[in-house]
């Protein structure tokens, strides 16, 4: 008897800017964790998409097409949230009521990995 593995349903991504890198504070986690993700939903109050970084952990395609993930928009860290976010020479001089997210398109995101 062969087992038949599931196929993860293939969705579309948005059309414009469809990776996003931010930080979110979810329940899992004391501080606000990097996450990348490829966005094929989004609303007024939650982001929908395949998730490729969790903190550490880096996943491949394949891994991502089976982590489809839903992060709520007011949970996105700002600046302000964490101390260690404004310690980089980059983020120094960010406002601290400034957004994490950053939306880039897929050729970046090929360039320089999750």
């Amino acid at each position: 008897m062969t087992t038949m593995t599931k196929e993860p349903k293939v969705y579309n991504l948005v059309q414009k800017l469809p990776i996003i890198r931010c930080y979110y504070k979810g329940q899992s986690h004391k501080h606000p964790v990097q996450r990348t993700m490829a966005v094929i939903h989004e609303d007024d109050k939650t982001i929908t998409g395949y998730e490729f970084r969790c903190g550490k952990e880096v996943r491949t395609v394949e891994e991502a097409r089976k982590c489809i993930r839903s992060y709520r928009k007011d949970r996105i860290a700002k600046y302000g949230d964490y101390i260690r976010l404004r310690a980089t020479r980059s983020t120094l001089m960010k406002d601290p009521n400034e957004s994490t997210l950053r939306r880039e398109s897929i050729l970046t995101f090929l360039r320089r990995g999750a």
